[in-house]
């Protein structure tokens, strides 16, 4: 299922088979537990955590090292970065946070360029083999010394399941709060389902089977329930949720339909699929990094991302027969040898690191920064703005300095922040301010309004400069058409900016050459801008005329020239991503603006430089 859905087939929930295999592993570990328990009467925790270690770890460091050398050859500065911090969290059970820090949410677009991201299920199944057998060993124990107590192991158990569970629905209902320990890695909201496996066992336990439950009935609604998890659940629905009950009621039900039927379930003895079974650990740690190195290299098309999946077969199937077989079960004799084996397997990868670094990280070819640094730049020059906005509303809003009013702001979309940088730095004996505003102005939201009424309200914001990611749609929506005559009629300086060109490739294919993969690309046709702009730009114009004190600024021109159009200028990258403008671009830009637009100089002069002060 995972698979199927990594290599974009039409399996939209397909990534529900990681709750799949939350489940079992809750119910394979707590049997394997009970077994020891019920025949030695104790439970040897650094026993269990040895054999766990040896059993996991020597084929993720192999995958792990590989994928580094790969993503030195393969991937750009910031993605090598991201697989190097993630795959030294996976060796040490923690790349589910590095995750959640370094890609954000599992189905950003960050994520799929993160070669180790399937690494973060691996992290939460290793955080509840370091913390669950405490838990078990407790409860057997006060079972033991209270014989009457012979609950108590499915009372803990199921405490812990429902205090999850509860917490996965409250952090579903939490808007607007960062609740990063709530979030779809942290083991907090996957512990119940973990709980799930691990109460079927403790039911099931000292009973030869459940012969007179009805094992083809529960089969077939188990296995609909996989179906209809595969097709219902999609990526868009929240998750986890209460929607995760259906995997794994689902998974459930399939554990007691195998246990009811005994070594008469064809389907779950079948050959194959217990073959894939057998498999299905090296197949989980492969496939995604080579899926992920496929498009990385332009692969990208739906026939390809298949083929890659197939390909992951090969090195699963050698890692399994050459590493995960042969020491699945060898744990050596003396304490030392372990030690060393353990740390060498842990250290291997990470030596690589310093290494690909120093060797493989290629250096940028032109001026200016790429990806984020922007937005890390404005945080770090910026201070909170006093622009009132609604918490959760998603917002951002900055200004340049901390102590005086506010006298030019910049609003709108992600396109309008990128200018902000720009306008601060020319304008630096002026207050700037910025507010970023979701998806404006295709909706009106309640924080929307605010925003603007607070700024056509404020007597010291002189000038205004609205931009957005314009399309037709945008430039003539009622939205835009009620702003702007908010803000003329409150004698604001109003400029539109029309919009610059969104590349079909990302800035860092541009500024770096990478060991393989395509050459470097900074420029491309120029007909789908000119569309998008021939499209939209009358509506602006429309916009503007008919208000007295607004101006359309031209932010556009320059970048398409004899049918291209170039992220570069004078040997300077202006872009730091697909249609963002980096400090340096927003920065020349609005340079340009002030020296050739004579409105916008006049209405940006400040005080000083109209009494001749510099």
């Amino acid at each position: 299922m995972v698979i199927a859905f990594h290599a974009n087939l039409p399996v939209p929930g397909g990534f529900v088979g990681v709750d799949v295999f939350f489940v079992i592993s809750g119910y394979v570990i707590t049997n394997m537990l009970l077994r020891e328990w019920q025949q030695y009467g104790r439970i040897r925790l650094a026993r269990f955590w040895r054999r766990r270690f040896f059993r996991l770890t020597h084929a993720l460091a192999l995958l792990i090292a590989f994928t580094f050398v790969l993503s030195a050859l393969i991937l750009f500065p910031r993605e090598q970065q991201i697989a190097y911090q993630t795959g030294t969290g996976a060796l040490f059970l923690v790349a589910n946070i590095v995750i959640a820090r370094n890609t954000g949410g599992y189905f950003d677009a960050p994520a799929e360029q993160n070669p180790l991201l399937n690494t973060w299920s691996l992290s939460v199944e290793e955080q509840f083999y370091l913390l669950f057998p405490f838990l078990l060993v407790a409860a057997l124990l006060i079972r033991r010394r209270s014989p009457h107590l012979r609950w108590a192991p499915l009372a803990v158990i199921g405490l812990v399941g429902v205090v999850s569970f509860m917490l996965t629905m409250w952090s579903q209902s939490a808007t607007g709060q960062s609740l990063t320990w709530l979030n779809f890695y942290s083991p907090v909201t996957r512990s119940w389902e973990f709980a799930a496996g691990s109460l079927l066992a403790l039911a099931t336990w000292g009973r030869a089977t459940l012969a007179r439950v009805p094992s083809s009935v529960l089969a077939f609604f188990g296995g609909l329930g996989l179906l209809v998890s595969a097709f219902v659940i999609t990526k868009e629905t929240p998750f986890p949720s209460a929607w995760t009950l259906l995997p794994v009621i689902a998974t459930v039900l399939l554990l007691v339909a195998g246990d009811a039927a005994g070594r008469r379930s064809r389907l779950l003895t079948n050959p194959l699929l217990v073959r894939i079974g057998d498999w299905s650990y090296s197949l989980y740690l492969w496939h995604w990094p080579i899926i992920v190195f496929a498009v990385a290299l332009g692969l990208w098309q739906p026939a390809w991302l298949m083929l890659a999946a197939a390909i992951s077969f090969i090195p699963a199937l050698l890692s399994y027969r050459f590493v995960e077989q042969p020491l699945r079960a060898w744990t050596p004799n003396r304490r030392f040898t372990r030690g060393l084996t353990a740390a060498a397997i842990v250290a291997g990868p990470i030596a690589l690191v310093p290494i690909a670094t120093a060797v493989a990280t290629p250096e940028p070819r032109y001026q200016g920064s790429v990806d984020t640094q922007y937005l890390d730049t404005i945080a770090a020059t910026s201070v909170p703005c006093t622009i009132p906005q609604i918490p959760g509303s998603g917002s951002r809003c900055y200004q340049s300095k901390a102590d005086r009013p506010i006298d030019v702001v910049v609003v709108g979309d992600s396109h309008a922040e990128h200018l902000y940088l720009g306008v601060a730095n020319q304008l630096a004996d002026q207050n700037v301010a910025y507010v970023y505003l979701p998806n404006w102005p295709y909706e009106t939201s309640e924080n929307t309004v605010l925003t603007f009424d607070s700024i056509a309200q404020t007597d010291s914001i002189d000038t205004v400069i609205v931009n957005s990611r314009w399309d037709e749609e945008g430039a003539r929506s009622a939205e835009l058409t009620r702003v702007l005559g908010q803000l003329d009629s409150s004698k604001k300086s109003v400029f539109v900016a029309d919009d610059g060109p969104t590349f079909s490739f990302h800035a860092e294919q541009c500024q770096y050459e990478r060991i393989i993969g395509p050459s470097p690309q900074c420029d491309e046709d120029s007909s789908a801008f000119l569309a998008r702009y021939e499209g939209y730009r009358p509506a602006l114009e429309q916009q503007i005329t008919v208000l007295p004190g607004a101006s359309l600024l031209e932010t556009s021109v320059g970048f398409c020239e004899s049918g291209r159009c170039s992220m570069t200028r004078g040997g300077e990258l202006w872009f730091a991503d697909h249609g963002h403008l980096n400090e340096l671009g927003s920065e020349r830009v609005i340079a340009r603006l002030i020296e050739q637009d004579q409105a916008f100089r006049s209405a940006t002069e400040s005080p000083l430089q109209t009494n001749g002060g510099s």
